[in-house]
């Protein structure tokens, strides 16, 4: 039996998101995805003894489509996550609060994922494979939260608005879509009575060849009435 070793997260848990997934901030729910879709054709693969039935093999291929797995990363500031998940730094990143039950709840797991050349080998299908990848991914840095569904159940689950920490906007994302989500955030922090998320604008730094975030406060045009245009001003002390 493996046991995956229990890590104690970062405090904030990022997600990258391409520009058409403002709906993950407007509707407040994110997405459980199947490995079976993922890139990696060998993501929640894990290895049976060779003396293993059928029957044990059909339920590792089954377990593999039960799985929701949500995604996530310490690092909020790479430049191939940018490219690769958030279309080429036209979208944005969201900081989760990693200490909200949400993560725990509904029968959801929270682990850091275990990178090594060679596949686990488990007794049975376990859903403990979600945990490990290949070296290759290891620039990802990632963290997973991960629970099962029937056929039937709805992959998509609520958040609630306090578990936002942070908005990251990309290097190329369209001030339209800023504005969108500043408003949306101010109104939801103002009406709740909940404290509005950091926001931070991922900035090329050319001395060095990476992305750092620097975190801004915004203000709504007052020429267009919030109709697509911010004015960025740096955080106190920059």
């Amino acid at each position: 039996m493996i046991t995956i070793p229990i890590t104690e997260p970062p405090g904030v848990l990022y997600k990258y998101y391409p520009p058409e997934r403002l709906d993950v901030i407007e509707g407040l729910e994110v997405h459980f995805s199947s490995p079976s879709k993922f890139n990696d054709a060998f993501d929640t693969y894990h290895l049976l003894p060779r003396t293993s039935n059928p029957k044990v093999k059909m339920g590792r291929s089954k377990l593999r489509n039960e799985m929701g797995v949500l995604c996530l990363t310490e690092r909020p500031d790479n430049h191939m996550m940018w490219v690769n998940y958030a279309r080429n730094h036209t979208g944005f990143v969201i900081g989760f609060d990693s200490a909200s039950p949400f993560l725990e709840d509904d029968g959801r797991q929270l682990r850091k994922v275990i990178y090594q050349t060679r596949p686990p080998v488990f007794d049975e299908a376990d859903e403990n494979g979600c945990f490990y990848k290949a070296p290759e991914w290891k620039y990802e840095e990632e963290w997973r939260c991960i629970r099962r569904f029937t056929k039937d159940d709805r992959r998509r689950a609520s958040i609630e608005w306090p578990m936002v920490k942070h908005i990251i906007f990309g290097h190329q994302i369209a001030p339209w879509l800023i504005s969108r989500i500043v408003q949306f955030a101010t109104l939801l922090s103002s009406s709740e009575g909940n404290p509005m998320p950091l926001l931070f604008s991922s900035t090329p730094s050319h001395s060095e060849w990476k992305f750092v975030n620097k975190e801004q406060h915004f203000e709504m045009c007052d020429k267009c009435n919030g109709d697509g245009y911010v004015s960025p001003k740096a955080a106190k002390g920059e």
